[in-house]
């Protein structure tokens, strides 16, 4: 396994955070058998980033992807007048490195550490490597892409909203169908700001704050210092309609 002079190299034989259950087609390495699972592995170099370092910069070339092992890491793309806009946030079993992942091409976004990130890259040689190697890996990686497909589309059709608070709400709905369901029903979308939320859907934090804030006194959502708590996703999908 190749190792990185440029980052902290994780011991492979520490314990690492149990990634998180698939969704669709959402986490490539959940996909796949423990001889795959192995074989990824091994073909990929470890690295750990620390807080806000980049794994990858937008506009500098591309050179595979970046599976998530721990920790958050954000995508964020530079906009007009040098304003940054947050595009998603992604957790351990994600990878970053999309669309284009094989090819000559630049990056079309930054991927950015909120705090420390432990993360396998797959150059490209490697991903080719794996893809001849590993049918199973090839089908994760395209339902992958898919997944990540219908991410950035939700976000152009959200930015496409007139209003503020349709576009902040159907940003609210898409991250609750990403997350994991408790036996309570609610739906945590862990930690997640104001101002990362003002960020993604091109608003002021103030008027972010007070969308949230009527939610929060109609019961629907419940805000804290570190999460926000969906309680009711039948009645935050209802605030688009009504």
């Amino acid at each position: 396994m190749e190792r990185s002079d440029a980052h902290e190299v994780a011991d492979p034989g520490e314990p690492r955070a149990e990634l998180p259950r698939p969704g669709t087609g959402r986490y490539v390495l959940k996909a796949l058998d423990k001889p795959d699972l192995d074989l990824v592995m091994r073909t990929g170099r470890l690295a750990t980033y620390q807080n806000r370092e980049y794994l990858l910069r937008e506009g500098e070339p591309a050179n595979g992807i970046h599976i998530i092992l721990n920790g958050i890491v954000e995508s964020t793309h530079a906009g007009t007048q040098g304003r940054e806009l947050m595009l998603s946030t992604w957790e351990a079993g994600d990878f970053v490195g999309a669309p284009y992942i094989l090819g000559d091409h630049r990056h079309s976004w930054s991927a950015r550490a909120l705090g420390r990130v432990e993360a396998l890259h797959l150059d490209q040689d490697a991903v080719r490597r794996l893809i001849a190697q590993s049918p199973s890996f090839a089908v994760a990686l395209i339902e992958c892409l898919g997944f990540k497909g219908e991410t950035y589309s939700m976000l152009a059709q959200t930015l496409a909203g007139q209003k503020a608070a349709e576009r902040l709400v159907l940003l609210l709905v898409k991250l609750c169908e990403n997350a994991a369901q408790d036996e309570s029903g609610s739906i945590s979308l862990g930690r997640i700001t104001q101002a990362n939320l003002a960020r993604m859907i091109g608003a002021t934090r103030q008027s972010i704050s007070l969308i949230l804030s009527r939610l929060q006194d109609d019961g629907i959502i419940s805000t804290g210092a570190t999460k926000m708590v969906v309680n009711d996703l039948a009645a935050l999908r209802r605030q688009v309609t009504d």
